[in-house]
């Protein structure tokens, strides 16, 4: 797959290197949040009792729709996070793969899920991606930790400094939102990528490849928001990526993925799932037929970044 640096740029301890892939837009779908703004798709328990670990989706269009691993889903009974990416077929019922991001809630808040405007640190995406990886290859399932997830959600507290009745992470967001969002707008979109690279201090963290550039766009402030978080405990001082450097080892590591051998498992929705290590680095790709729809290579690591 070739892919190309869009550009790059900087804020305090965060570095983005936006990127374009050659394979971009060859497949018609749309994103969880479009859908659900849309009323296209419902997000609701499994039943009146609810199942923490699994979600409903009914699909009631003709689209493709395309839900991002990290993404957080509020309301119902508590709020989840979604374990993997996954595609729902059209005018499809699926069972999706979560975890919970809000220990102390059980009641009913709304009859179904709405979809927020950030996802999950990539702290906590790239510890459950490990443990996800494992429950694949040995009993293939799409199972997180909980308890490491709710784990994640303290450690984000109170390295944020925030308190949550519930121990919700979307509370954390909501109290930092005004920092968040200026944050946020000092990075935009750039023509034509689809794709994304985060630094912290030196550390490359994360890449996410989209197929859709209109999905990348949508997706980019929500990866911010969530990256933001991790960006706020790090002291300003600490050493930053040069540009250069930070292009080549982005390139390098994609190379290395490409490389590498993966396993293949159905998908949890439509398609499959490559899942993939690469040294200290882990993720997998979400494809459908010979089109890649999601692309995730993240570091190891359970808990935020200090220094």
């Amino acid at each position: 797959m070739e892919t190309q640096v869009a550009g790059f740029n900087s804020q305090g301890v965060l570095s983005v290197v936006q990127l374009a892939t050659g394979d971009q837009n060859t497949f018609e779908y749309i994103s969880s949040g479009a859908a659900i703004k849309r009323e296209l798709i419902t997000v609701k328990e499994v039943n009146e009792g609810g199942v923490v670990n699994t979600l409903m989706v009914i699909n009631n269009s003709d689209h493709f729709v395309f839900f991002m691993d990290g993404d957080i889903l509020a309301g119902a009974k508590q709020n989840r996070v979604l374990n993997t990416s996954l595609l729902l077929a059209p005018q499809s019922k699926t069972g999706i793969p979560v975890s919970c991001v809000e220990q102390g809630r059980w009641r009913h808040v709304s009859p179904n899920f709405s979809s927020t405007d950030y996802i999950a640190p990539v702290a906590m995406r790239s510890a459950k991606a490990q443990k996800v990886s494992m429950n694949l290859k040995e009993r293939l399932s799409f199972a997180a930790d909980q308890s490491e997830v709710w784990h994640g959600v303290a450690e984000f507290q109170s390295a944020s400094g925030v308190e949550s009745r519930t121990s919700n992470l979307s509370d954390v967001y909501e109290k930092k939102r005004l920092e968040l969002e200026k944050f946020v707008t000092n990075f935009i979109p750039i023509e034509g990528a689809n794709g994304v690279a985060f630094f912290l201090g030196q550390d490359l963290v994360t890449i996410d490849l989209f197929n859709r550039t209109d999905v990348f766009s949508e997706y980019l402030p929500k990866m911010l928001r969530g990256i933001g978080l991790e960006a706020m405990v790090l002291k300003e001082g600490k050493k930053t990526v040069h540009e250069a450097e930070a292009k080549f080892r982005v390139l390098d590591l994609l190379d290395r993925v490409g490389a590498v051998e993966a396993q293949t498992f159905p998908g949890a929705a439509a398609g499959e799932e490559k899942r993939f290590d690469v040294e200290q680095y882990s993720g997998f790709e979400l494809g459908y037929g010979e089109r890649r729809i999601h692309t995730a290579v993240l570091k190891g690591r359970t808990t935020p970044r200090r220094v």
